[in-house]
């Protein structure tokens, strides 16, 4: 029997317009929502897009202080997941997404995301670049990889020790 993780956020059924493009790409399509949770949503979309790939998603009906998805006006978010769809013989695609930045602005290219500094070596990086930790320490991808091969013990505590004083 297989274990099922609850999700860390509820689950709200929510459809709204979106325009979406790949990162870096000009090119927005049309879909609409399914649901969304303060971490991530599911939309439907016409194209297949590829897990791992990064999208800019424009809310079409952005209202800026509203609670919910409308409340910015764009996001970034990585592809986790996507399931083909058949409705009334055409092709769409569910598709599970992780947001990693909001903006009341338009963020469709890669220097419009805001930067965060990696709390190990100092870098600065795209915030979907840096990965934040059960502790609220945020890694680079490089450091995590690093951070990730220290075994379990006094040295993992240490380190984490270090980590957590230099973010309080």
């Amino acid at each position: 029997m297989t274990k099922i993780t609850p999700r860390a956020h509820p689950r709200t059924t929510y459809q709204a317009p979106i325009r979406y493009a790949l990162l870096n790409s000009e090119e927005f399509s049309t879909a609409h929502t399914s649901d969304f949770s303060y971490e991530g949503l599911c939309c439907e979309v016409p194209h297949k897009i590829e897990p791992d790939a990064d999208v800019c998603i424009v809310m079409q009906n952005y209202t800026p202080g509203n609670a919910g998805l409308e409340a910015y006006h764009s996001y970034v978010a990585r592809i986790r997941w996507i399931n083909l769809l058949s409705k009334n013989g055409s092709e769409r695609y569910a598709t599970g997404a992780q947001i990693v930045a909001r903006s009341h602005d338009i963020l469709s290219t890669e220097e419009q995301i805001p930067k965060i500094e990696c709390d190990l070596c100092g870098c600065l990086e795209s915030m979907h670049r840096v990965n934040q930790t059960v502790k609220g320490v945020y890694l680079c991808r490089r450091c995590l990889r690093h951070f990730s091969k220290i075994p379990p013990g006094k040295i993992r505590q240490c380190v984490e020790r270090f980590l957590v004083g230099n973010v309080v």
